[in-house]
């Protein structure tokens, strides 16, 4: 088999499920990923290794296992992260969160930044790659997430240290200060599952995805009483949020004491916002 019919045998038989767009991205990113191959290239035979790799990802594509696992890569901010089902698969809504936080703070001001539920580390070592003069840290409650986070910053060879550090269980106040607090939490009830696709519900972690049915803004409750007590005076809290409670999170925050912005996405979706705790009080 020759890399451009493995790229044709994938559009083929992902197509009937994703549409021809998403399967024609799949394909180039296996090929490009696992083989080492791009589209515009002079096609050439797969070893007989590498064959028995390409069907084994068509299986595992075909029953649904997303790509990024598969290949072990996800692209997010022009940077490329390892990824494995300990993490989720970064979004480019995130991207949009990320470049909220660059627009609004200066590159040459020596801020420090916590990220909280890190995952892959996506978000700080994003930052991290376009602010030098910043300190970024990132937490997680999993041990394996920390690994893979760890290991990012290793590959990308930023400066990122990561901790141990449950939302819902903050501890002691007596700790360190940041300008910037910034969280993609978990927001999804359980209820909403329905729209969601089965590959994420079947392979990516429900720790760092779903809420109690009862209590969808439990992270957010938490994330602005750490702010209020680990942000620094006119210090910002930005966040992530689902589309559907965008405005009971800004209400939580005011009721909290901070001065809330809202945002879009690219898509037109209330999907972000920012609280910043007044400068004096």
């Amino acid at each position: 088999m020759r890399t451009s019919d493995l790229a044709q045998h994938l559009i083929t038989e992902l197509s009937p499920t994703l549409g021809v767009g998403e399967a024609n991205s799949v394909s180039r990113l296996v090929l490009e990923d696992l083989f080492g191959w791009r589209r515009g290239h002079r096609p050439r035979l797969l070893t007989q290794d590498e064959e028995v790799l390409a069907w084994t990802t068509v299986n595992r594509l075909v029953a649904g296992e997303p790509v990024q696992y598969i290949t072990g890569i996800a692209d997010f901010y022009g940077l490329q992260f390892k990824v494995t089902p300990d993490v989720l698969i970064p979004r480019p809504e995130t991207e949009e969160l990320v470049e909220w936080i660059l627009a609004d703070n200066p590159r040459d001001v020596p801020f420090a930044l916590w990220d909280l539920g890190s995952g892959s580390g996506c978000i700080p070592l994003a930052i991290a790659s376009k602010r030098e003069f910043w300190t970024c840290a990132g937490s997680d409650v999993s041990e394996g997430a920390l690994a893979v986070a760890r290991e990012n910053a290793g590959l990308l060879k930023l400066d990122v240290a990561f901790s141990q550090f449950d939302i819902l269980r903050p501890g002691s106040p007596a700790q360190p200060t940041y300008d910037i607090i910034c969280s993609n939490p978990p927001y999804i009830p359980p209820s909403e599952k329905a729209n969601m696709s089965p590959s994420t519900i079947d392979h990516e972690p429900g720790l760092a995805l779903f809420v109690p049915e009862n209590d969808p803004l439990i992270f957010y409750r938490a994330l602005a009483g750490i702010g209020w007590k680990r942000l620094r005076p006119g210090g910002q809290l930005y966040v992530e949020t689902n589309e559907f409670n965008n405005a009971e999170v800004a209400a939580l925050f005011e009721k909290q004491g901070y001065a809330v912005e809202r945002r879009k996405d690219l898509q037109g979706k209330w999907r972000m916002v920012r609280g910043t705790r007044p400068a004096t009080q």
